[in-house]
């Protein structure tokens, strides 16, 4: 498995997050975070992670080990609508205002039972150049959310900076070097190779992939769905593809939890955050204007598992938050979801 790059916030002191409070960090050692937080359980030892704060990027670090357990936490919630997007104001009363617009002094208060989980680093951190800005690293984030802590990054965007600092160039290489393993011998032409080194191992995956993991994969997802289109039902083999929940390009993930078997004008939908699936129901949701090019049919309609678990939630509700701000973007009111779901 390749692996990841995180950016992770952390601040001095306690730190609340999606009404919840009580995190407490020491950068240069350790993260805490629990299963409250998007993309927890995708972290694994060996990634890449860069710490934030709200103003500045702290350093650079390689995951060595994981510690998860179980304890339980304090939650905050708007009491008019339970919500738990809430956010304390220091300059306005009342103090309290939830993401819906209701205004309050005080949360409603309550105790949550959660898995935790801490992220050691050894003796891996370095602090990083200083021209390494918060607006740099949010640049290389793959899919921006002001919601999420925890946010997957793309490390060759920050290549260039990295490597300014001889204490960071390990970094890159073991990272560019942990992309290429399974597939060393593949022959490319140096002159067809870009300048960063992250991209041009990734050039070597994806001629790879294109070459060989595609066939592969709708072969995969055939035996797990069967061969028709898990929205439409229909099971014309030309028009029948494999679609990639995660991009392929940025995750190089081939497995089934990453697939859905789509027709391909509904492929091309999904891909455009036109059509989406909420990660709960598993039902599908259509964008206003492709309701309105005649989509409407769909809107709603379960998604078909052929009695498995279906696709990763996880990289569902990635693809369902773009499509909600593409909902939004479009002037119609966000379709509601339940409030664990944007945590």
């Amino acid at each position: 498995m390749n692996r990841r790059t995180w950016s992770f916030l952390t601040i001095e002191g306690p730190r609340q997050y999606g009404g919840n409070a009580g995190y407490l960090d020491d950068p240069a050692k350790v993260y805490r975070y629990d299963s409250d937080v998007a993309n927890h359980l995708q972290i694994r030892p060996n990634d890449v992670v860069i710490l934030r704060s709200k103003a500045n990027v702290l350093g650079i670090a390689k995951i060595q080990n994981i510690v998860v357990g179980a304890g339980n936490k304090e939650r905050l919630r708007c009491p008019t609508c339970q919500a738990t997007n809430i956010k304390e104001r220091s300059a306005k009363e009342p103090r309290w205002k939830c993401k819906k617009g209701h205004v309050f002094e005080e949360p409603t208060r309550e105790l949550a039972k959660v898995r935790t989980f801490e992220a050691h680093y050894g003796d891996t951190f370095r602090a990083t150049l200083p021209n390494l800005t918060t607006t740099r690293l949010q640049d290389a984030v793959l899919r921006p959310s002001d919601q999420m802590s925890i946010k997957e990054i793309d490390l060759a965007k920050l290549e260039s900076c990295l490597l300014e600092d001889v204490g960071c160039r390990p970094f890159v290489f073991e990272y560019a070097s942990s992309i290429t393993e399974a597939i060393c011998d593949e022959a490319v032409e140096a002159s067809d190779l870009p300048e960063s080194i992250i991209e041009a191992r990734r050039l070597v995956i994806r001629a790879v992939a294109l070459r060989q993991g595609q066939g592969q994969f709708r072969d995969r997802l055939i035996r797990r769905y069967g061969e028709a289109c898990q929205v439409s039902r229909c099971a014309f083999p030309g028009l029948v593809e494999a679609a990639h929940i995660r991009p392929y390009a940025r995750t190089n993930e081939n497995s089934t939890l990453n697939g859905l078997l789509l027709r391909s004008d509904l492929h091309t939908l999904f891909d455009l955050a036109f059509l989406a699936i909420d990660p709960l129901s598993q039902k599908i949701a259509i964008h206003p204007a492709a309701l309105q090019a005649g989509y409407g049919l769909f809107d709603g309609v379960p998604l078909y598992t052929n009695g498995t678990t279906g696709p990763d939630r996880t990289a569902l509700q990635e693809r369902w938050e773009l499509f909600q701000t593409r909902v939004e973007e479009s002037g119609r009111e966000s379709i509601a979801y339940p409030e664990n779901k944007c945590k």
